[in-house]
């Protein structure tokens, strides 16, 4: 089985210009990649069998999974099987339809644990979880499979398509009332009540995981259902009454990985996982760098002893805040926290020494130029042929624009800048900046074809600033403030006029 759920740490040169880097364009998907995680290569296509050659572990066993499905009658036609992989998906096996609904799949290598599709003709798609028995028969009629399947000899599929059904009797009251409840005030009269009735409707559930826990402990079933339960709801008030909601998302986290197995692996392959690490980092952590730094180190103390989550985890969190790939403004923060505390070579085991070397000599340089952290004091040639230094300048703000001549959204982002030095220059404000990885003979062309109205730097060799400011993506602005710290960075022109304003206050 070939799959498609390569994870790549891609070592982005600057979108134009770097001096560590060949020309790249702001947005493009031409990359230098160093992989961080190597567990599979992929091409979408599939076979019988995973493989040494995918790095999963393989596990011998029998597999032969039988369906009946009435009323498709789609001889003929071929289905899929679809697993999952953190949040990619990839096609595990193929069969065809015969006998009026009838398929199977079978194999002399188990699946991967964890949770399957198997998508049909017409957009029905049957639902899985695999633990390791996988050897069972499985029927349900095609105008409601869920409704109507029925598994003999795979317990978790039983125990999942039983609490299938029990959820969807309990939802019909308990989606309305949490809905009531999370419209209401606390100051409300019926408050109470509904919080009352709230919390009956919730036991239910957590009686049924209580249940699953006291009679199948160890079936693959119950650590996935227990892994991808939520916590209750809490309403606390605060001093005038009312919601305190930042009260209210502390206890939630808290409390959201409780109960979640860090030892089982399977559970990698289930939106149990999945679905809850993305809800972490994007609803129940603030997006600044500094929430997202202390509770990534909450998550990656769980998972410390099982090499296959710090993995998984540690390269997810260290992707998503990429630079040049987030929206957060001081991505750099995250990703060199993340690279140079858990990317050593006694832990990230799944990667060669010379690409972790590769990868923390990268972060190192970000860490100089991170945000609220004292800026960097360049010293150059300008234009005019003397000799300048930044922080020198006696404006309460200074700018550093750092361009290369020959990248398209420089020469965009330029006259833009012009605009705003000719509204703000007189209002406190100084900007420099800095031709990057060139020649003087393009420096000059640039700095003529423009006029540039201020102080305007080179240093052929870039080491006056690059150890300084960390460049991604060229044109890059970071904003000094009067303290001579960074306040901004990672910045359109546009977006000049509204950190002037927070930095105005």
């Amino acid at each position: 089985m070939k799959t498609n759920i390569l994870l790549i740490l891609a070592i982005i040169g600057m979108a134009c210009t770097s001096p560590k880097a060949k020309e790249t364009e702001k947005n493009t998907e031409t990359k230098q990649e160093t992989s961080i995680t190597s567990n599979s290569k992929g091409d979408n296509s599939s076979s019988k069998s995973t493989s040494q050659d995918d790095g999963f572990k393989v596990v011998k066993g029998d597999v032969k999974m039988e369906f009946d499905i009435k009323n498709l009658n789609a001889d003929g036609n071929p289905i899929k099987l679809i697993g999952m992989y953190v949040d990619k998906k990839y096609i595990a096996d193929s069969a065809k339809i015969h006998d009026n609904g009838k398929f199977e799949f079978t194999n002399d290598k188990l699946f991967l644990k964890g949770f399957y599709y198997v998508v049909l003709p017409g957009n029905k798609v049957i639902k899985l979880l695999l633990d390791n028995d996988q050897t069972f028969k499985y029927t349900a009629d095609a105008s409601d499979i869920d409704k109507t399947a029925k598994i003999d000899g795979s317990l978790a599929n039983k125990l999942y398509y039983e609490d299938l059904n029990f959820k969807r009797g309990i939802d019909v009251d308990y989606g309305p009332i949490a809905r009531k409840i999370g419209n209401m005030s606390l100051k409300d009269p019926q408050f109470k009540d509904t919080y009352k009735k709230f919390l009956q409707l919730s036991k239910k559930y957590s009686d049924r995981n209580d249940y699953y826990l006291k009679k199948y402990p160890d079936n693959f079933f119950t650590k996935f259902k227990i892994g991808g339960k939520n916590p209750v709801l809490t309403y606390p008030a605060n001093a005038n009454g009312e919601l305190d909601v930042s009260k209210q998302v502390e206890e939630y986290r808290k409390h959201f990985w409780d109960g979640f197995d860090f030892n089982e692996e399977g559970l990698i392959n289930t939106p149990a996982f999945t679905n809850k690490l993305k809800r972490y980092f994007t609803e129940l952590i603030g997006q600044n760098q500094d929430q997202i730094i202390k509770y990534a180190d909450v998550l990656m103390d769980k998972c410390k002893n099982n090499d296959e989550y710090y993995k998984v985890i540690s390269n997810w969190i260290t992707l998503k805040y990429e630079p040049g790939k987030t929206k957060l403004m001081d991505g750099e923060a995250v990703y060199s926290h993340m690279i140079l505390k858990y990317f050593t070579p006694e832990r990230a085991t799944w990667m060669d020494g010379e690409s972790i070397k590769i990868l923390r000599k990268r972060a190192g340089e970000m860490v100089q130029s991170l945000l609220n952290k004292p800026a960097g004091n360049v010293t150059a040639r300008g234009f005019d042929g003397q000799v300048h230094t930044i922080l020198d300048s006696k404006k309460p703000v200074i700018i550093v624009f750092i361009y290369n001549p020959n990248c398209e959204h420089c020469e965009k982002q330029t006259p833009e800048l012009i605009q705003f030095y000719r509204k703000w220059k007189n209002k406190g404000v100084e900007v420099f900046s800095i031709a990057a990885n060139t020649t003087e003979p393009e420096w000059k062309g640039f700095h003529n074809r423009f006029n540039l109205p201020w102080v305007d730097l080179f240093d052929a060799t870039n080491a006056s600033w690059y150890p300084k400011y960390f460049v991604d993506v060229t044109p890059e602005l970071y904003v000094i403030d009067k303290d001579r710290k960074i306040f901004a960075k990672n910045l359109n022109v546009g977006q000049l006029e509204t950190i002037m304003a927070r930095i105005n206050k």
